[in-house]
């Protein structure tokens, strides 16, 4: 120990405890950094509790379908549970302020409350304050919905699929239908989609004819070369006698279940309206031909042969000849009873593969959940986004075939695109056949109606690239575009899916119900017009 007579150079020059009055000397200092720490904790941890807070109340708010003073009534009360909740929280202040315009509202909330602190309250408020803000679109909304109902989904697919659809519905169910106008269309595609539901006019549809691959399927090459040159020449046949698909259902006995074949370039890719006095932009009647050989008790599913013999072929030659023939569809009965045309999933006959009907854009949403209920997968013909695409796009357009659809470019409307696949584009089936494919929306691969190829890599190129060229004229005209993918890491088809979505989080790769549910649910909230902003 220093001795306290000692001089005070000597004192400090003693080392003996010097510890003891080194940690008297800092104590209080210590004491006080350790409450500071603990204040700067609690008051960090109570603005983020206080932010969750005042957001879940404001977007509670901005969703009430009720009246301004209503949705100032329910941020208050919301607020204040939650606040009460925490018992060491006060509320101090609050408020909220709306802003009407003419297509939003915007609500501006603020919150204050005061907490407990030991040390930095004696030097400054103990109070914490947040904003938050949201922004609640009250524009019009149209969504059409194109889902892929090829055989590949399977029944699980299809059952997924029905219930991620309704919960996109659910998920729209926060829109106030009062001050925003909601309207929903469906688009099952297999290789066509079916047109022959609600809204059907029959003044879309070439029933003489006059198309100029109306037909073509049952023209020599010499025929078609003609009929090319000159518009809709019926080449070697009369009027009466040319081959058209509406007279090949009468013919047969059968009857047009409603799918509709892509139009000729340019049209199978752009909104041009069916115009009678131009033939090409009507829509063809779906008629896939008798096949080959004898009629067979049930349609095929075979990647290599035949799959819709579905007449006996009351004629002898080679396959050419008997494709081509129009005499049996006059003399052969066909037994419409097999063609499991509503039952599915393997169909035969001249509708093989056509899905049930789009619903075009309702304010009815139970009308919308009826078609998704409806759906069903369909085996055979192969799977075209294209055309998918094509017909989302054009029930978002104003101009016929569908036209519920608001102007495009209308501050009021807000249009969104939803596309789903499993799989790439595929002209499926009978590849080993003078055929080249079963029959699709273009026909056989082997009319050539396909950028004039007859092979399944060549298709898929040119309707993927067709795909990519629509996204592009879609997104150009304001309509936002969310994307799908189900069970399916195929390179060609995610890079076609994530290009095509407006932006990277509209893409959306499901691998399982559970995702694709999510996935669809996410793209409804996304879409309800909801957001916070700060």
């Amino acid at each position: 120990m220093c001795k306290s007579h000692v001089g005070a150079r000597q004192f400090w020059q003693c080392k003996r405890g010097n510890f003891g009055i080194l940690a008297a000397l800092l104590l209080p200092l210590l004491l006080t950094a350790a409450g500071l720490a603990v204040d700067y904790t609690n008051m960090s941890r109570a603005k983020v509790e206080l932010q969750n807070m005042v957001d879940t109340a404001v977007l509670a708010a901005s969703k009430k379908a009720t009246e301004v003073g209503d949705r100032e009534v329910l941020y208050r009360q919301m607020l204040q549970a939650q606040v009460t909740a925490n018992s060491d929280m006060t509320l101090v202040d609050e408020s909220i302020d709306l802003t009407i315009g003419l297509n939003y509202i915007r609500s501006d909330a603020y919150a204050s409350v005061s907490i407990p602190l030991s040390f930095i309250g004696k030097f400054m408020p103990n109070t914490v304050s947040v904003v938050a803000s949201t922004y609640f679109s009250t524009r019009a909304i149209e969504i059409a919905i194109a889902l892929d109902n090829t055989g590949s989904m399977g029944t699980g697919g299809i059952s997924a699929l029905k219930d991620a659809s309704h919960a996109l519905l659910d998920a729209l169910s926060d829109i106030d239908t009062t001050r925003q106008s909601l309207k929903v269309g469906l688009i099952p595609f297999v290789t066509s989609v079916n047109v022959n539901g609600e809204g059907f006019n029959s003044a879309w549809m070439d029933t003489a004819g006059n198309s100029i691959y109306n037909g073509w399927t049952f023209l020599t090459d010499a025929q078609r070369a003609t009929r090319k040159s000159s518009g809709s020449n019926k080449a070697d046949f009369t009027a009466a006698t040319y081959p058209h698909h509406t007279s090949l259902f009468a013919w047969s006995g059968t009857s047009w279940k409603g799918c509709v074949e892509a139009r000729p370039v340019p049209y199978n890719t752009n909104l041009t309206p069916p115009d009678a006095t131009k033939p090409d932009t009507l829509f063809v009647p779906y008629f896939a031909p008798d096949e080959p050989g004898n009629r067979i008790s049930t349609g095929g599913n075979n990647s290599s042969s035949f799959n819709n013999s579905w007449l006996n072929d009351g004629l002898s030659g080679d396959d050419a000849t008997v494709q081509r023939s129009i005499a049996k569809y006059k003399t052969q009965t066909a037994v419409t009873k097999d063609f499991k045309d509503a039952t599915g999933p393997l169909t035969m006959g001249p509708n093989r593969a056509c899905p049930t009907p789009i619903v075009p854009l309702t304010a009815t949403l139970s009308k919308v959940r009826t078609g998704i209920d409806a759906m069903q997968y369909w085996n055979g013909s192969g799977t075209n986004i294209a055309e998918g695409l094509a017909w989302g796009w054009r029930l978002l357009s104003p101009d016929e075939p569908y036209t519920q659809a608001l102007p495009f470019g209308t501050e009021t409307a807000s249009k969104i695109l939803v596309i789903m696949t499993d799989g790439a584009n595929v002209s499926f089936g009978a590849s080993n056949t003078i055929n080249k494919s079963d029959y699709g929306s273009y026909g056989f691969l082997a009319d050539k109606r396909i950028n004039s190829t007859t092979t399944q890599s060549a298709a898929e190129t040119y309707l993927n690239t067709s795909t990519a060229s629509m996204c592009v004229e879609i997104k150009k005209l304001g309509i936002e575009v969310y994307t799908v993918l189900y069970k399916t890491s195929t390179s060609s088809v995610v890079n076609l899916f994530s290009n095509c979505a407006t932006r990277k989080e509209n893409f959306f790769m499901a691998s399982d119900v559970v995702s694709l549910k999510k996935a669809f649910s996410a793209i409804g909230q996304s879409v309800s017009g909801v957001r916070l902003v700060n």
